[in-house]
């Protein structure tokens, strides 16, 4: 019992630290995770739409009457549901004009940054409270109104989540940008601006002024990604 002890005793220090450096290993290891989460899901606490104005449509003096196409990537705008293009909610012609960005989206387009964590206005964030949203059990996808308190300007927002199921947020926080280098180049070569030097009879002709269409169901907006993602 004896010598049983002694080999223990002889043991256990190596033992010991054999365990440490696991245990040291595995913090690190933990650790990594934690930074790698938490990058994650500050990613898609902040998510972008990128608004492409309608090539082929007559020319506007007012970004209230444009339409655009829409998707979260280049590929989302490419697709059918993205070029179906459709006008955009007032809270979002609201914050275009207020960050003086109304040219620049009747030029080319403009990003539409959403992100549920609190920003300050100085920044060129504007808030909107959720008011109204639609319960879960209904076919369709849950959607939010949002309400911005200062003007009453509104927009909806469709809960994409999944796995599991999140609720939207009660306030989002709304910036506009301008389009960057990269989405214009790929914007100049896409299959959008395939038909922009096509003639239009009114290259011939003087119609007169033309009313503008009659707009149709505003864009929703998405709401948080599940996961990261970029528009290239």
């Amino acid at each position: 019992m004896a010598i049983h002890a002694r080999n223990l005793s002889k043991t256990l220090p190596r033992d010991l630290n054999g365990y440490s450096k696991k245990l040291q290993s595995l913090c690190q290891y933990a650790q990594k995770g934690d930074e790698k989460m938490s990058r994650k899901t500050t990613t898609t606490l902040t998510w972008t739409l990128t608004a492409i104005v309608e090539a082929d449509a007559p020319a506007l003096d007012s970004i209230d009457h444009a339409s655009f196409h829409t998707g979260r990537t280049n590929d989302e705008i490419e697709s059918p549901w993205g070029l179906d293009a459709k006008s955009l909610p007032s809270g979002i012609l609201h914050v275009i004009k207020e960050s003086d960005l109304e040219g620049n989206a009747l030029e080319s387009g403009v990003v539409i940054e959403m992100s549920s964590l609190r920003k300050q206005k100085d920044g060129g964030w504007f808030p909107f409270q959720c008011v109204m949203h639609s319960s879960r059990r209904s076919r369709f996808r849950p959607r939010g109104v949002y309400v911005c308190a200062e003007t009453a300007n509104s927009m909806e927002m469709v809960n994409i989540s999944c796995c599991p199921p999140k609720e939207l947020p009660k306030v989002i926080w709304i910036r506009i940008s301008t389009l960057p280098e990269k989405t214009l180049a790929w914007l100049l070569s896409s299959s959008l601006r395939g038909d922009s030097n096509q003639t239009r009879l009114s290259d011939f002709s003087d119609l007169g002024d033309l009313s503008p269409p009659p707009p149709g169901e505003p864009l929703a907006l998405p709401g948080p990604p599940n996961s990261p993602y970029e528009f290239m």
